[in-house]
């Protein structure tokens, strides 16, 4: 399912919105911070703040089931991956230069759409002790960008 071109969409200046859901509960979401291939791309991890997504976090712990969504706001092009099998793992420090790339690449994208550079930072703007990243193994996907084909499963060459 993860092929080349999903694996560099989903690591593009992209929104990432992560969601959880506690059996019988309200689905609680986070805005994720970068998004890393993990086991030579069988998994993949959402970076995110811990204190942002302590409820995304706790109804993961409980089901770890998960769903992340990609879009790229000046295309409206949109990718869902689900997991049922998420955990919740420290985060690498060395990683942190995905999260600077992640932000410069998103930048453009928000500004194109008339959001002021600095409210964009701000609101993706962190502390690196408050990050965690959530592994997953996507067992489905889909296309959710608006028009004729949203909804439909995810196939090699999205």
């Amino acid at each position: 399912m993860l092929d080349h071109d999903i694996v560099t969409f989903i690591q593009s200046g992209v929104s990432i919105t992560l969601a959880g859901c506690a059996p019988g509960h309200m689905p609680s979401m986070s805005r994720g911070f970068a998004c890393k291939p993990l086991e030579n791309g069988e998994r993949i991890g959402i970076v995110l703040p811990r204190t942002q997504a302590a409820e995304a976090l706790e109804n993961i712990r409980l089901t770890g089931r998960v769903a992340v969504a990609f879009s790229q706001p000046t295309t409206n092009r949109t990718l869902q991956l689900k997991g049922t099998d998420a955990c919740i793992v420290a985060f690498d420090p060395r990683d942190e230069p995905l999260i600077r790339k992640h932000v410069d690449d998103f930048v453009p994208e928000a500004v194109a759409l008339g959001t002021p550079e600095e409210m964009v930072r701000a609101l993706l703007s962190y502390r690196a002790e408050d990050l965690v990243m959530v592994s997953f193994t996507p067992s489905t996907g889909f296309d959710q960008t608006p028009g004729p084909k949203a909804g439909h499963p995810l196939t090699a060459a999205q």
